[in-house]
């Protein structure tokens, strides 16, 4: 058995002095590894900058292809923002095959080398909409990005260039669809929307849509398209709520109702819009109700989900037929000619003028 003296127990301020520094030093070396971590992997520990390298494949056949504002965009993600970017055409060498052998039919492409991230695709709103969602895995092990994407290097063309739809590809689109303005009109605008989507209801906002069918009255007509996003959670019931106020009240009704909805989204500071409340299925109901709707019917329609199945075929045919992935998704069509451009996202009205005049 051991017996300590009452001085052996003495520390002198000394031996203090070390086991602060020692503490101390430990703490920062600590703190500094998770700081390296948090910035060197991109914020979350998973992957370098410099492990991450983003193919970008566009085709300066098409002018409808802009490649560079995306990548200026994902710039400003911070969990990627150090990625090594490498363009590349549809007319480079071996570009064709890689893109057949991956099965990739729309560009432009964006293809990660590892989906070992988890980012927000929006720097303001972190934790919203993450990457890693729409990143489908390629034969070759490498990540397609499956958003943006609407134009077919591989489709048919006129000899002017524009993509081509069949005739029966366009009577389906247009059977038990609601037609805004002439039916007759020899340019149809299918738009490729939802309720909640902020940026549709920005598009309308700007009365693009308006200013529009104001300067071609007969020469333009708009048919809206169900397009629900999943990772909204109203959009699916305010997709058939439009719809089972168009069983009710017509076409009148169906574009009364979605006029409605976006005219009360909330914009907020910086233009950003909340759509949660003007897009909800008790918001919906209500203003169907002031617009002429018999609410006991309404409330069935949705319980019963009668045009569930029609709001899936739309969002079915908008993506065979013109590879929509993203809303809003504007295609105008030639009906004479079968000829069609698609317009991806919210753009100024001069862009739909220009490709009117082209189309034409």
């Amino acid at each position: 058995m051991f017996f300590w003296k009452k001085e052996d127990c003495k520390i002198n301020s000394s031996t203090i002095l070390i086991w602060i520094i020692v503490v101390m030093a430990i703490v920062i070396a600590v703190m500094g590894f998770f700081l390296w971590k948090m910035t060197a992997w991109g914020g979350n520990g998973n992957v370098k900058y410099d492990e991450l390298t983003i193919k970008v494949i566009t085709d300066t056949r098409d002018s409808s292809i802009d490649a560079n504002n995306i990548i200026e965009e994902m710039k400003l993600l911070p969990s990627i923002s150090g990625a090594k970017f490498e363009v590349k055409d549809f007319a480079d060498k071996g570009v064709k095959e890689y893109l057949l052998e991956n099965e990739i039919k729309t560009l432009p492409a964006f293809i990660f080398s590892t989906n070992n991230f988890d980012v927000s695709m929006d720097p303001v709103q972190p934790g919203q909409q993450k990457i890693n969602t729409f990143l489908t895995k390629l034969k070759n092990g490498e990540y397609f990005l499956a958003i943006w994407a609407t134009y077919d290097p591989f489709v048919e063309r006129s000899e002017r260039w524009f993509r081509m739809i069949t005739k029966d590809q366009l009577e389906t689109l247009k059977k038990d669809s609601y037609v805004k303005w002439d039916e007759n009109a020899k340019i149809v605008w299918f738009e490729y929307s939802e309720l909640e989507c902020p940026y549709c209801a920005k598009h309308f906002k700007n009365n693009t849509i308006k200013e529009v069918l104001e300067k071609y009255p007969s020469e333009v007509n708009i048919v809206f398209q169900n397009f629900p996003l999943y990772f909204h959670d109203n959009a699916e019931t305010a997709a058939e709520a439009l719809e089972c106020m168009g069983a009710q009240k017509g076409s009148e009704g169906f574009y009364g109702l979605m006029e409605k909805s976006f005219t009360d989204a909330e914009v907020k500071a910086d233009w950003n819009i909340d759509t949660s409340l003007s897009s909800s299925k008790n918001y919906l109901i209500e203003q169907a109700v002031k617009l002429g709707a018999d609410k006991a019917k309404m409330e069935k329609c949705l319980d019963d989900k009668t045009f569930a199945a029609k709001v899936e075929l739309q969002m079915k045919n908008g993506t065979d037929f013109f590879a929509i992935t993203w809303t809003p998704g504007n295609v105008l069509v030639n009906t004479e000619t079968l000829e069609y451009e698609v317009i991806s996202w919210a753009y100024p009205t001069s862009s739909f003028f220009d490709l009117i005049e082209k189309l034409k």
